[in-house]
């Protein structure tokens, strides 16, 4: 999938999965693109009970593409439930596995995300 398609005719899939290509491009300013400017972010690493915009967002992804660095990545993308989000279950490895859940909130006309949980299964 070319990541010069326009995003307004992409599935939430494929909107979940360009998320992932750009973190694994290293791709900050087409990263931070993808939210809305009001966006949120609820992470389990921040001090701050959610990220909200794309100033705060953009720190956080700063940080989460070195984190991201060299690891190996297993996606498996669940399609919209009935409220309209997108999961994502993702395997991390690098050395040991850790398994998260990241719930996409995107807006159906836009394709921005307006909101984003992420989660660490144990």
């Amino acid at each position: 999938m070319p990541l010069t398609r326009n995003i307004t005719e992409m599935s939430n899939e494929e909107i979940v999965r360009r998320y992932f290509k750009l973190i694994e491009s290293k791709n900050l300013p087409d990263l931070v693109d993808m939210f809305d400017y009001d966006a949120v972010l609820k992470e389990p690493f921040s001090k701050m009970p959610e990220l909200k915009g794309r100033s705060e967002i953009s720190a956080f992804l700063k940080v989460a593409l070195m984190a991201n660095s060299d690891m190996r990545r297993k996606l498996e993308v669940k399609s919209s439930d009935k409220t309209g989000k997108t999961r994502a279950l993702v395997t991390f490895e690098k050395g040991d596995k850790l398994k998260g859940q990241f719930t996409f909130d995107i807006d159906p006309v836009t394709k921005k995300i307006r909101a984003l949980k992420i989660e660490f299964l144990t």
